[in-house]
């Protein structure tokens, strides 16, 4: 009995195996920015969130306390801020994939979390001095307990705003903290 390649009459001249390591690739690449719809009147942004320990230079660096820290990163310079040999391959491709001249970084700190818990996006608004941010942190099962820096970023087309706030809600706590571009760095708050 003859044995037949069945990928040798495929019209794209493309193996199975290589159509699905394509496939993969694309899925891969689509999700790591995670788009989503504007909110309310709120402008439209790509995130994605980074739970390990201090990620970003000017920001939280320990998560021994509880801490919050918010601000934009609105140039290439900036975001070489971010400890890139800490950052998955994915969330250094978020980073470096931001066209700097088109859009800008919001980021938003928070500590201790733990990594089950996922920072969920309520609403985001824009006006000319601010970027407000509404988010609502969810613990995941299974739970961990490990302590961890959560970091999200969002990526906005421009303008940039002169400031980020941010209203957050973890279980019965409401946080409301604000950050700015990094020329005017702030230091991050602890409670």
């Amino acid at each position: 009995m003859p044995v037949t390649n069945p990928d040798a009459n495929s019209l794209l001249g493309v193996d199975r195996r290589t159509l699905l390591v394509l496939t993969g690739t694309a899925g891969i690449t689509i999700l790591s920015g995670c788009p989503s719809e504007p909110s309310s009147s709120g402008p439209s942004y790509e995130h994605i969130e980074i739970d390990d320990g201090p990620t970003f230079g000017p920001g939280l660096q320990a998560v021994t306390e509880r801490g919050y820290y918010a601000a934009l990163v609105v140039t290439e310079d900036e975001a070489e801020l971010f400890d890139f040999e800490r950052l998955a391959d994915v969330e250094a491709a978020f980073v470096r994939g931001t066209d700097f001249s088109a859009s800008y970084l919001g980021l938003v700190q928070v500590c201790p979390l733990n990594s089950s818990m996922r920072f969920e996006i309520v609403d985001i608004n824009e006006s000319d001095v601010n970027l407000t941010v509404n988010l609502v942190v969810r613990d995941e099962t299974p739970h961990s307990d490990d302590r961890v820096i959560s970091t999200l970023l969002l990526r906005i087309p421009h303008p940039v705003p002169d400031r980020i706030a941010v209203e957050l809600d973890i279980a019965d706590r409401h946080e409301t903290f604000s950050g700015t571009r990094l020329s005017g760095t702030k230091q991050p708050v602890f409670g």
